[in-house]
């Protein structure tokens, strides 16, 4: 059975949907419905259309479900929520026909996919740098935001890799991680047990 593989992207901006759209459009994807529910049990599925009624019910606590489509692609789309005052966008894609990416590590195999993330992220950042403030990827990964960046760090599960503005001060040495900086993002990459 195939898991999800999670990108995920911590701004203090809520983005517009046709940001968003516009983003998507350049890899071939689609958005095919836009729906809210009140908690992870999908409590009261409701369908959204606008960036206020998206902002609302981002105010209340719920979460956005953005469905997508890409040709090669099973399933995947985005989930939003806010978090104290940052909005956590999950970008996720089923695993199912890549079996490279359904592993706890960065490999030989799967590298190639990692690194086209990176670039992805990479020009996010160029285009607007306040995008994000933090991004994190892995397989069905649970982000515990924290103003302190080591404590939300240690917190989290099953992220592979970190990615950071180049300014973001990191003075402690993160056992099992690797740093590296490409393009003005810091990478802070989990490194294989």
């Amino acid at each position: 059975m195939a898991i999800a593989l999670d990108i995920n992207f911590l701004s203090n901006e809520l983005m517009d949907i046709d940001t968003i759209e516009n983003f998507l459009k350049k890899y071939n994807v689609k958005i095919v419905s836009i729906n809210s529910i009140d908690n992870w049990m999908w409590d009261n599925e409701k369908e959204i259309g606008s960036l206020m009624q998206i902002a609302k019910v981002l105010s209340n606590c719920q979460i956005v479900i953005i469905k997508l489509k890409h040709p090669l692609m099973k399933d995947l789309g985005i989930f939003i929520e806010k978090v104290e005052n940052m909005y956590l966008y999950t970008v996720w894609m089923n695993t199912e026909g890549y079996p490279m990416l359904d592993c706890d590590a960065i490999t030989s195999e799967n590298r190639k996919y990692f690194e086209n993330i990176f670039s992805i992220v990479s020009k996010m950042k160029e285009n607007n740098t306040s995008i994000f403030e933090a991004a994190a990827i892995g397989l069905e990964t649970d982000i515990h935001y924290s103003k302190d960046v080591l404590d939300m760090i240690q917190k989290s599960n099953n992220v592979l890799v970190w990615i950071f503005n180049q300014d973001v001060e990191l003075n402690q040495k993160m056992d099992g991680y690797e740093m590296k900086g490409i393009n003005g993002i810091k990478i802070v990459e989990k490194i294989k047990d």
